[in-house]
């Protein structure tokens, strides 16, 4: 198997074509990863949470990651 990176052509159409991605935060050295609906308008990625422990943790730690996937079969996907 041969992992590449994604060119920016590539993420951008990955982003078009998903609503459903996981955003991983951390708080204290404590991961916390949950799935969140996006919306990619092209140029910015939307989400929309509630208030709870997600939106709690990125005030206090606004440095987080967003995972979008898609899998073909075990030996073909991106993400």
């Amino acid at each position: 198997m041969v992992i590449e990176e994604m060119t920016d052509r590539e993420c951008r159409a990955m982003l078009s074509g998903r609503n459903r991605a996981r955003l991983a935060c951390a708080l204290s050295n404590q991961p916390y990863i949950v799935p969140i609906n996006v919306e990619f308008d092209g140029a910015f990625l939307y989400g929309f949470a509630t208030l709870g422990q997600k939106i709690e943790w990125m005030r206090q730690n606004p440095l987080v990651c967003l995972e979008i996937d898609e899998l073909t079969t075990d030996r073909q996907w991106a993400s």
